[in-house]
């Protein structure tokens, strides 16, 4: 059985890899209950599948399919990886960019402030620019009001200040230039989606 698995993976991969989205989706879920039950929800190889269906998703605009499995594999990363880990920030943006498209901005945002939090120190660049989605897809959502009790559902922010003070530059930047929020905006040399 684990040899038919093996196989399984190395054409569920091939076909993420040729950009065949719908039919690395269907291998990818047949793959992750059989990891599941196989191995655990917290195996390696569960997970990995799971960011595969994550990212299959994304690419075909399944918005609210992504957005359920973000939730579930963006808590499993936190609790194993940490919030700043490559895959967990991955999760994170595409679990933020699944709620905008979903028109659920106040996660959204929140979303993009944890993770730029987590962010400010190993990558600052990345987590400015999450600062900037955050601002670009605020809507009636006040980030600045969000940072200002240093707590984000439940999570202490470490640099909240320095994130108020970013966030303030970037509205600021945005009001002198009347930018209109779109899905990608650049202020000061920043791109941000």
């Amino acid at each position: 059985m684990s040899r038919v698995i093996e196989e399984m993976q190395a054409e569920a991969q091939a076909l993420l890899s040729a950009g065949e989205y719908d039919h690395a989706l269907a291998e990818f879920s047949v793959l992750r209950e059989i990891r599941s039950r196989r191995e655990g929800p917290y195996s390696v190889m569960y997970l990995s599948n799971l960011h595969d269906c994550v990212r299959c998703m994304s690419h075909l605009m399944l918005w609210s399919d992504a957005s359920h499995l973000c939730r579930e594999l963006h808590g499993k990363y936190v609790r194993t990886h940490g919030r700043a880990e490559a895959d967990t920030v991955d999760v994170a943006k595409h679990w933020a960019w699944a709620l905008v498209h979903l028109h659920d901005y106040p996660p959204a945002v929140r979303l993009y402030l944890l993770t730029a939090d987590a962010l400010w120190e190993s990558d600052p660049g990345q987590a400015q620019r999450l600062l900037g989605a955050a601002v670009i897809h605020r809507h009636d959502t006040d980030p600045l009001a969000l940072l200002s009790p240093g707590l984000i559902d439940g999570v202490g922010l470490r640099h909240a200040d320095e994130e108020r003070e970013m966030i303030a530059r970037l509205v600021a930047a945005l009001t002198d230039t009347d930018a209109v929020p779109t899905s990608t905006a650049t202020i000061d040399g920043l791109a941000f989606a």
